[in-house]
């Protein structure tokens, strides 16, 4: 008797939110492929938060990225940083050429970074493979490049 009343009461509030009786039908449209009448949802928001969506997209341009891993396999300065970069960076590029290698230079320190990891998990993964080749290796915070689709 319970699920008697369970159900007709269902099915009311079920044909309640139907088309059937809609007397405004100016938000009705005709689905092509099923032949039914489908309702049109209208959104209207505030166009501050349009403002507020544009700056956050124009920051992440600005910073030439996303925040991201990478490993570090080479960090050095002095006369022969350079060229010991450069050869860090082969060295990996010949290892691992899944994975793109970085030169940084930032005064007075050569630095040579491995990967564009979204999640430290997954620089992890290819960490433990590095550490095996680059012993003083370590993941670190990075600007990284967007990924390709």
């Amino acid at each position: 008797m319970l699920l008697t009343i369970f159900f007709t009461f269902l099915s009311v509030v079920t044909d309640a939110q139907g088309l059937k009786g809609n007397k405004n039908r100016d938000n009705v449209v005709k689905d092509y492929f099923t032949g039914r009448d489908t309702a049109v949802v209208t959104l209207i928001n505030d166009p501050r938060l349009d403002t507020l969506i544009y700056r956050h997209i124009q920051s992440r341009a600005k910073m030439g990225g996303l925040r991201g891993y990478r490993i570090q396999v080479y960090f050095g300065s002095g006369r022969q940083a350079r060229k010991e970069a450069n050869e860090a960076k082969a060295r990996c590029i010949s290892l691992f050429p899944t994975q793109k290698a970085h030169i940084l230079y930032q005064t007075p320190f050569y630095k040579v970074r491995v990967g564009d990891f979204r999640t430290r998990n997954e620089a992890f993964v290819i960490f433990m493979k590095i550490k095996k080749e680059f012993p003083q290796a370590y993941p670190v915070n990075d600007i990284i490049v967007f990924p390709e689709l």
